[in-house]
């Protein structure tokens, strides 16, 4: 953290010609309520990082915080949080020869004025006086879905309206871009802005207009990286169920050059993700869990980061990747342009000659264990051990319906049934008391006892897989084989095909 310097405390000091101004960002805010947060978060890229976190008590509040290293893709943002909840982040773009200045009244960082000569600063400023009045009214509709006691109903409500908002907040967003002159910082915000379409089609109510501000660029900016990518972002066609991946060069941790093409042969899993994705990392203990599984022999994961080398070397030393882990130098302008991608984790299952079979956005880590179990992944022969009467069976044959449980071991008592099941990517999970083991789709054994309890959510570390010990009644004399059903309906678990004899 920091050092945060009351403003009353700052003391003048003479530097002389030779020294380097330090680089801060100073703050002047009144009519806070007491108990709200105040934070300073830095940004590398798409990740954030909490540098500076303050109580403000008094109504009023000033500090100056001196920045450290500056790069070119590194910017601040200030928030103030109130309940939990962020009111809004403020882009400060502070360089090694420009500070800021932020002063303002209320809680809305939308509201405040950013005094900082920065031209990426200046045309920030710009976007933000022509949304922020739709921004404060977004994030206010928001803290009232989150209010104690509030319906099912009127939250359904606030959500209609925030995707109202959302469009008039494009609306201005585009206009203001429609009164600006063409340089670097537009053809950034372009470049971003048009990102939505990758996510939400070209039939969002966007596209007409993207597309003639897109005529804007001249040929030479057409033929930039970033140009390339807002020209992939409105006219390209991402790779589909049935195209041939699209191959591109990669980097490892060791800076070596590598290939989608290298695992031909075999069914792989491409994970476009970003370190800063939540979603993303509760993949990683899965991921090293299939792995464990021996699924390697028939299926590769294969991480892909647009991350800055600075995230991605974080990434690499943190998170131990037991799987291909690459990162696109190139960010958002190489790999992840080529296949469109609209939001993390987006997910592209390839089959051994390079064909797609199915992609998906989102961790769906149903769609994930069909394409381990379409290579052949779980295709691990099970281990039957009867001692003292009781009969285990390690890695049973199986196949699941429905997502993500998997039974690692089963063992047979006179008295009762106990399965080891592992959920292999969430923070929470629940098993219902109407779970049972079936044959034929008859129940035959009912469950009596669960170590996360029923029907209610059980945590667990985003960093480890969940387990836990279901108990059943004992099955038939005469059983060879059941069905896992997790409650009766059409989405519930279910895995098929536990043989209890060899």
């Amino acid at each position: 953290m920091k050092t945060l310097i009351k403003l009353t405390a700052i003391a003048a000091i003479a530097l002389t010609a030779c020294q380097k101004a330090e680089t801060t960002i100073s703050v002047n805010l009144t009519d806070i309520p007491d108990g709200t947060i105040f934070q300073i978060i830095k940004w590398d890229g798409d990740g954030g990082k909490d540098v500076y976190t303050d109580t403000i008590n008094g109504g009023t509040y000033s500090c100056t915080y001196k920045c450290d290293t500056i790069y070119e893709s590194n910017s601040y943002s200030v928030t103030t949080i109130v309940g939990n909840m962020p009111y809004g982040h403020r882009r400060i773009y502070v360089t090694d020869d420009y500070s800021a200045i932020v002063t303002g009244s209320g809680v809305y960082s939308y509201d405040w004025n950013v005094d900082c000569k920065n031209p990426r600063q200046q045309f920030q400023n710009k976007l933000n006086d022509a949304t922020k009045d739709i921004s404060i009214e977004i994030t206010k509709m928001n803290a009232a879905r989150r209010e104690p006691g509030i319906t099912q109903d009127e939250r359904r409500r606030l959500s209609e309206k925030m995707d109202s908002l959302d469009n008039k907040y494009y609306e201005a967003k585009l206009a203001a871009l429609e009164s600006m002159p063409v340089d670097k910082f537009w053809i950034e915000e372009l470049a971003t802005s048009t990102g939505i379409i990758n996510y939400e089609g070209t039939e969002h109510f966007t596209y007409p207009k993207f597309t003639e501000l897109y005529k804007r660029l001249s040929d030479a900016d057409k033929a930039t990286p970033i140009g390339k990518r807002i020209t992939l972002n409105l006219f390209g066609q991402a790779p589909a169920a049935g195209d041939k991946l699209i191959d591109y060069g990669l980097y490892d941790a060791d800076g070596n050059v590598h290939h989608l093409a290298e695992f031909q042969g075999k069914w792989m899993l491409i994970d476009f993700s970003s370190y800063y994705c939540g979603a993303c990392r509760m993949f990683v203990p899965a991921v090293k869990y299939f792995y464990e599984k021996g699924i390697s022999d028939k299926i590769e994961i294969v991480t892909v980061t647009l991350d800055t080398k600075r995230q991605f070397d974080e990434m690499v030393a943190n998170e131990k990747y037991v799987s291909p882990l690459w990162n696109d130098r190139d960010e958002k302008n190489g790999i992840f342009a080529l296949y469109k991608i609209g939001g993390y984790p987006t997910f592209y299952a390839v089959k051994p000659d390079g064909t797609i079979a199915d992609k998906w956005l989102g961790l769906n880590m149903g769609l994930v264990i069909k394409t381990i179990m379409d290579a052949g992944g779980f295709n691990i022969q099970p281990e039957f051990k009867t001692e003292n009467g009781v009969t285990t069976i390690t890695n049973p044959a199986f196949s699941d319906i429905n997502g993500g449980l998997l039974i690692d071991k089963v063992a047979i008592y006179r008295d009762s049934v106990v399965l080891d099941c592992t959920y292999p990517a969430a923070s929470s999970f629940s098993i219902s008391s109407g779970t049972a083991l079936c044959v034929n789709g008859k129940k035959i054994s009912k469950i009596t006892n669960s170590d996360i309890g029923f029907d209610n959510f059980a945590s667990f570390p985003v960093d480890e897989v969940g387990h836990c010990h279901l108990t059943f009644e004992p099955l038939p004399q005469g059983t060879t084989e059941f069905d896992f059903f997790e409650s009766d309906c059409d989405g519930c678990f279910r895995v098929m095909g536990i043989k209890v004899k060899e």
